[in-house]
C-alpha cells in the first residue's frame, strides 16, 4: 500500500494498492543500501509534521487490515528523505533516516508504482 499524507491527513484518493510482486521487489531493491543514521521517534514525527510524505507499507496477502501493523514499512518525505522504522520484517527499532535526500528515488518509486499523487 502506498499512501500520501498532505497536511498530516490522507484519503482514499491518496492511497493505492500495488499487488504485483515484481514491482514490490523492484521498490525494495531501490531502497536497499541507502546510507542511514539512527534518529529518535520524536525527531521523525517532527519532520513528518513539517512536510507531505508517503507511507510504503508491505504485508503478506492482498490486504492490509485496519489497525493491524504492516510486516514492513518505510516513509519518504516530499524532499526525498527516507525513514525506516523497521530493521527487518516485523522488527521495530529506533528509526533510521537517510543521510542525504533522494528525491530522484522517490520519483523512480512513484513512476514504477504508477502513483500520480
Amino acid at each position: 500500500m502506498i499512501q500520501k499524507s498532505v497536511n498530516n491527513s490522507s484519503s482514499e484518493e491518496l492511497t493505492k494498492m500495488v499487488n504485483e510482486k515484481q514491482k514490490i521487489k523492484q521498490i525494495l531493491t531501490i531502497i536497499e543500501g541507502l546510507k542511514v543514521k539512527r534518529t529518535t521517534s520524536e525527531k521523525v514525527f517532527e519532520k513528518m509534521k513539517t512536510q507531505d510524505n508517503y507511507t510504503f507499507a508491505f504485508s503478506e496477502g492482498k490486504e492490509l487490515k485496519v489497525g493491524k501493523k504492516a510486516s514492513y514499512a518505510f516513509y519518504v518525505l516530499d524532499d526525498g528523505t527516507f525513514i525506516f522504522p523497521y530493521s527487518d520484517v516485523n522488527s521495530l527499532q529506533e528509526p533510521l533516516i537517510t543521510i542525504k535526500k533522494h528525491k530522484e528515488l522517490l520519483g523512480e518509486i512513484k513512476e514504477l508504482s504508477e502513483v500520480d499523487f
